[in-house]
């Protein structure tokens, strides 16, 4: 029996949208926590159906958050926004979800996503089978430095007037505001540091295309979306430029896989090395994407379903095992 629903849930204080979809109601539970800040999920549908094709082997769980995408629908539009308030609502839609299908999800978080998926499950480890955390943002003043570093090294290589003035123009981080951050991300992008093949207007291209594109969103929601974007962006950016995920989640009790993308520049490889080896897990793994950056779920979509589909297996024979 196949499942699609769209669907409102409350968590918090706000009221926020999922979109559950899968071919068997009986197959594990994927909650898919997005990168940002304040980038949406639902949009992602159909790209990611055609990519990865998760929805034969799990019921996937599609979330636009707190500040992002149809959960800007009033009245929620003056919401406060903070990464505790993030985690508190990842915990309570895995609460949800834990309810409704009778066990535990799990969860892929990607960036930003990553690092709040990895703080709600030290604090509800009971709520989440296995913790796929792409490119986590583990070290703020290493993402920093490391993507300016790279666009103004690159710059420079290339003899890029325009990008040397503009990076110039901003200084070395932290930058902490929206349009700072967001040049900082333009020539980062641009140079292969985010999406090895894709320049930043093409990524905000697809971006803008596939929500306009998608019967899941208004005209009122697509505006919403891009301030939304904006607004986000101001609100985490100051949280964003101190994470320290080693201090804060140096423990977990869930099984962790790390999946980082030898060529990423804003969430740097060497910082998700040094976490990996620091944090405590009952079972953890450090998997390399050679070809990609800080998206390797879209740079090398059949490597990271067959991530994906190892652990499944993986614990659908451990709990055989253990019955």
């Amino acid at each position: 029996m196949n499942t699609d629903t769209l669907e409102a849930v409350r968590l918090g204080d706000t009221t926020q949208w999922i979109r559950i979809r899968g071919a068997d109601p009986s197959n594990p539970v994927l909650l898919l926590i997005q990168q940002g800040p304040g980038l949406p999920m639902i949009n992602e549908v159909r790209r990611f159906e055609r990519a990865l094709g998760l929805e034969e082997d799990f019921t996937v769980v599609y979330w636009d958050q707190r500040g992002c995408g149809r959960s800007l629908r009033a009245p929620n539009t003056q919401a406060e926004i903070s990464l505790d308030l993030m985690v508190g609502d990842t915990v309570s839609l895995l609460e949800i979800l834990n309810d409704r299908f009778g066990k535990r999800a799990y969860v892929a978080g990607f960036s930003l996503g990553a690092t709040i998926a990895l703080h709600a499950a030290a604090q509800r480890p009971d709520l989440v089978e296995t913790l796929v955390a792409v490119g986590p943002d583990v070290d703020g003043v290493a993402a920093g430095n490391s993507a300016y570093d790279f666009a103004l090294d690159t710059a420079r290589q290339r003899g890029n007037k325009r990008a040397i003035r503009q990076l110039k123009s901003i200084g070395p981080p932290p930058h902490l505001d929206a349009k700072r951050f967001g040049t900082r991300v333009r020539w980062a992008s641009n140079f292969g540091g985010v999406t090895h093949d894709q320049s930043y207007g093409a990524v905000v291209r697809s971006l803008l295309a596939s929500v306009v594109r998608s019967s899941d969103y208004s005209v009122g929601d697509v505006l919403r979306t891009v301030r939304g974007i904006t607004a986000t962006q101001a609100a985490l950016l100051p949280e964003m430029a101190e994470l320290d995920p080693a201090d804060t989640v140096s423990h977990l009790d869930v099984p962790l896989v790390m999946v980082q993308g030898r060529l990423d520049r804003v969430a740097p490889g060497e910082a998700a090395q040094r976490y990996f080896d620091t944090v405590e897990a009952p079972k953890k793994e450090l998997v390399w994407f050679e070809k990609s950056a800080h998206t390797p779920q879209l740079e090398e979509p059949e490597k990271f379903r067959e991530v994906l589909m190892q652990i499944r297996t993986a614990r659908i024979a451990l709990s055989g095992e253990q019955s």
